[in-house]
C-alpha cells in the first residue's frame, strides 16, 4: 500500500468544517469521495487538524493509503478536476509508511485577520473579521507574550472540547499590521477546540481598552473559560502551515 501526502487549501465558507459528518458538506467528505473515484477503492483521509465550520486553510496536510499505481501527477490532476472550486490539492507526494498527517506533525500555524477599515470590504468579507473601529494593536501584540511556552490553556477551551488535557506548547504568538488590516499569528504543537478564536476574542478586549495586557495575562493564568472573552467569528481564521521533522 502506498502512503500519500496531500497539501490542500480550501475556502471554508460552505463547509460544515473539515471532519466528516452524517449531514452537511465537509472537506473530508469531498476529498474521500473524489479520491475513492480516482483510485477505484474506498479511501479514508487523515488530517493534521480539524478546522471548524467556516474556517479556511491554505496549508492543510492530509494523508491516505491506496493500492493504486496511478502516477502522482496524474492522480493530482484527476483529483483537482473533480473537486469543487473551493478546494484544491496543491501538492501530492508518496511518503514513508509511518508518516501520519496528524501524529507526525510537530506544529500547526494559524493566522487570524481583522479588518479595521471604516467601511467593510466586499472582497475580504469572507476572510477577515470586520471591526469598524481602531484597535490598539501594539497592546494586543504585547499581550500575546503571555501565551508563549508550555501553558494550561483552559481559559481558552471550548466546553465541547474532548481533549485529555489543556496543556499546549505555544511557539509563536504575535501580529503585524498592514494599513488597516491586523494579522495575528499563532503556532503551537496543537490547539484546543476554538482555542485561537477565544484568544482572539479576548485580545480584542485588550485592543478596545476593556482590559490591560497584564489583565490578559491573569486570564491566561486563571484556567477558567468564564474569565476570557467571547469566541471570535470563524471566517477570519486560516490554517496556513503544518511543520514536520525534516
Amino acid at each position: 500500500m502506498r502512503n500519500i501526502k496531500l497539501v490542500i487549501e480550501y475556502d471554508g465558507t460552505d463547509f460544515w468544517g473539515y471532519q466528516r459528518q452524517r449531514e452537511g458538506r465537509t472537506v473530508q467528505g469531498d476529498l474521500e469521495r473524489v479520491l475513492s473515484l480516482i483510485t477505484n477503492q474506498p479511501v479514508t483521509v487523515y488530517a493534521a487538524g480539524r478546522t471548524d465550520t467556516g474556517v479556511h486553510a491554505a496549508g492543510q496536510v492530509v494523508n491516505f493509503r491506496t493500492a493504486s499505481t496511478l502516477a502522482g501527477d496524474r492522480m493530482m490532476k484527476g483529483v483537482n478536476s473533480l473537486l469543487s472550486k473551493d478546494i484544491a490539492v496543491k501538492k501530492l507526494d508518496d511518503v514513508p509508511s509511518d508518516f501520519h498527517a496528524r501524529f507526525s506533525a510537530i506544529s500547526r500555524r494559524y493566522e487570524y485577520t481583522i479588518d479595521m477599515s471604516a467601511t467593510r470590504s466586499v472582497f475580504n468579507r469572507l476572510y477577515a473579521l470586520h471591526v469598524p473601529y481602531e484597535l490598539n494593536t501594539d497592546a494586543m501584540c504585547a499581550a500575546c507574550e503571555h501565551l508563549i511556552g508550555e501553558t494550561d490553556f483552559s481559559s481558552f477551551r471550548s466546553s465541547n472540547d474532548m481533549s485529555d488535557h489543556s496543556i499546549r506548547r505555544m511557539i509563536e504568538a504575535d501580529g503585524s499590521i498592514h494599513g488597516e488590516v491586523l494579522t495575528l499569528y499563532f503556532e503551537a504543537s496543537s490547539f484546543l477546540q476554538h482555542m485561537i478564536r477565544i484568544i482572539v476574542g479576548t485580545l480584542m478586549m485588550v485592543g478596545r481598552g476593556t482590559i490591560s495586557k497584564d489583565e490578559f495575562g491573569r486570564i491566561v493564568m486563571a484556567k477558567d473559560r468564564s474569565a476570557a472573552g467571547p469566541t471570535a467569528a470563524p471566517h477570519g481564521l486560516c490554517l496556513t502551515n503544518v511543520r514536520y521533522m525534516e
